[in-house]
């Protein structure tokens, strides 16, 4: 049985690249979160899919219970491919399909409590760009500094903006020192 190398150690081998000499896409997010529903979503699923099972009772009590659990598991897997994805990565702000360069974006201010209320109902900007999910009760907003762009902002749900807005701040910061150097 061979030992698999040590990733954490240098390369010693010509021409393979050190880690830190690895191309942008490879690198790790700084940041990624997929908004999953919450417990009520969950069970709301689960009993969605239940019902397929229940119809068929009156045929078949087991055909039913198999069934059933197939269309839990399908609900479920649906619920979890259809949750989209905040990520920072590469220089790029992503939210669900669609995606921003961080040097187009504008100082991420994270919102809680009564803030978020606000930004998601009386002060709802019908020109930003809003990922939001009734189940996570934070976001944040980011302004987007594109003249050329309609869109005014960026809002999403997040169940932790202070880690998102500071890796959309550190991704600010190296493409800024990227384009410096």
């Amino acid at each position: 049985m061979t030992a698999a190398p040590d990733p954490s150690a240098s390369s010693s081998v010509e021409g393979e690249p050190s880690p830190s000499a690895r191309p942008a896409a490879a690198q790790q997010p700084l940041y990624r979160e997929r908004l999953l529903p919450g417990v009520a979503g969950w069970i709301v699923t689960a009993v969605l899919g239940s019902i397929f099972g229940l119809v068929l009772v009156p045929l078949n009590f087991t055909l039913a219970l198999v069934v059933g659990a197939v269309c839990i598991v399908v609900a479920i897997v649906l619920a979890v491919l259809y949750s989209p994805v905040a990520e920072v990565r590469d220089g790029r702000f992503s939210l669900g399909r669609a995606r921003i360069d961080v040097s187009l974006l504008g100082d991420p201010a994270p919102l809680t409590g009564e803030e978020w209320s606000l930004t998601i109902g009386q002060d709802f900007e019908p020109l930003a760009h809003h990922c939001i999910r009734g189940w996570v009760h934070a976001g944040l907003r980011i302004e987007v500094l594109d003249e050329e762009d309609p869109t005014t902002a960026w809002v999403t749900s997040t169940r932790r903006p202070h880690d998102l807005a500071l890796a959309v701040r550190s991704a600010q910061q190296q493409v800024a020192a990227q384009q410096q150097g």
